[in-house]
């Protein structure tokens, strides 16, 4: 099976894959998701549960809640802080700053995939850089070059300011693919390189946030 085939049935047999025995899971994590999930038939295999780690933070251990848990709106440093953690304590994932915003607010993207993808991404960018451009390529090189990439998986959280889940989200699904031990999750950083922006918009993130924590400690205090 090449590799394009791979990866699609990969994809088309996700809900089929389940995380393995072996891995311990983070109890009070999938205790907290049972207990904030309004409705059964949001849950799935795929999302009851967290992976624990030994060495990785999750997102409970480092904000001391859930991702999702009621009053959990983070501000854009305090998911950079999360991301970077993540980093300092797995060689899957890397944090890399692509720019500033206009208030001087930092933009990165977050990488994560398998150890070798990683310590090799020089050379994987090049296999995706000769293939841009096909006019300088016979039909015999790019099938070489082919068959030794990889796929670049990228997603954009909080393109608009007030899409406040997205950026949660990301912070969880990093961590699940940096330190989950299942076929499915070893599958996809073996077979892809994935990358996000956390805050497509930090400027007008950082505002929503403001405004929400405002909104929630005036209700709070009985104030309105």
């Amino acid at each position: 099976m090449n590799k394009p085939t791979l990866l699609l049935a990969i994809l088309l047999f996700l809900p089929t894959i389940v995380a393995t025995a072996q891995q311990q899971m983070e109890i009070a994590y999938g205790d907290r998701i049972a207990e904030l999930t309004t409705d059964e038939r949001f849950l799935n295999e795929m999302v009851d549960h967290l992976p624990d780690s030994e060495t990785v933070a999750s997102p409970l251990d480092y904000f001391g809640t859930i991702i999702g848990d009621p009053g959990g709106l983070h501000y854009t440093s305090e998911i950079y802080g999360y991301l970077r953690a993540l980093a300092e304590a797995s060689p899957r994932v890397q944090v890399r700053t692509t720019g500033w915003t206009e208030e001087n607010r930092e933009m990165i993207e977050v990488i994560v995939t398998s150890m070798h993808l990683m310590e090799n991404l020089d050379t994987y960018r090049g296999y995706l850089n000769r293939l841009a451009d096909p006019r300088t390529l016979t039909d015999e090189e790019a099938e070489e070059i082919i068959e030794k990439a990889r796929p670049i998986y990228y997603i954009i959280a909080g393109l608009h300011s007030p899409e406040t889940g997205s950026p949660e989200m990301v912070m969880e699904l990093a961590y699940r693919l940096a330190v989950s031990d299942s076929p499915m999750i070893e599958a996809i950083r073996d077979q892809v390189i994935f990358i996000f922006t956390p805050v497509a918009e930090p400027d007008g993130r950082d505002r929503v946030v403001d405004t929400y924590r405002y909104a929630e400690k005036t209700m709070t205090s009985g104030r309105l």
